[in-house]
């Protein structure tokens, strides 16, 4: 679709510059877009073998759980899922990958370290550290996920921004580039026409 300007020659040099960076960014957005790809597939990988990890660590962990439930009276272990031996602090931080922004989520408990309870079983306190080793696991594989989707949305709005200029914005100037050197051209031979004739008409 040819844009409306005036047919001036400095509308065209205008034009011819603003294709010239339109082929540019054009290049240098293909190439983010081919990067981010090769990217999202190693990261599609990353986060398939973090996601079985986990779930086969989670699974582990609730068999484990099970277990002492099944071992414990019910008082006893309703004391232990009470107990308030830690707390947990979460906290998120935001990252540039790619200057792609990816939130992460960091946590620490307090206190770090908790003196144990001697009434409670050592397989308790096991779990206890075990939980906590999965659950970094855990924050992993979701800023691992955030990225993925962060990527995504980098990918498909450079693409967006890819077919705009290939197909119309550069397509626009091209033809609204070749719609005014016509016109130029028209009006060389229309001036070229009428100083022949006034030259004629002297003679």
């Amino acid at each position: 679709m040819k844009l409306k300007v005036n047919p001036t020659r400095m509308e065209l040099l205008k034009l011819r510059r603003r294709i010239r960076l339109a082929r540019r960014g054009h290049k240098l957005l293909k190439d983010k877009e081919e990067q981010l790809l090769i990217e999202f597939r190693t990261l599609v990988d990353e986060v398939r073998k973090s996601r079985k990890s986990v779930e086969r660590e989670l699974s582990g962990f609730y068999i484990r759980t099970l277990k002492l439930k099944g071992l414990t009276n019910e008082k006893a272990w309703r004391a232990l899922i009470g107990g308030d031996s830690f707390k947990t602090v979460f906290s998120t931080q935001t990252k540039r990958v790619f200057n792609i922004p990816v939130s992460e989520i960091h946590f620490r408990t307090v206190p770090e370290k908790f003196a144990p309870d001697f009434s409670r079983t050592p397989y308790y306190y096991h779990l206890l550290q075990t939980s906590g080793e999965m659950l970094k696991h855990l924050m992993r594989l979701s800023f691992l996920e955030n990225k993925l989707i962060s990527f995504a949305y980098e990918i498909e709005r450079t693409r967006r921004r890819v077919n705009a200029l290939e197909y119309v914005l550069i397509p626009s100037l091209e033809e609204t580039i070749k719609f005014i050197t016509f016109k130029l051209n028209e009006a060389e031979r229309s001036s070229l026409v009428m100083l022949k004739h006034v030259q004629v008409t002297r003679q």
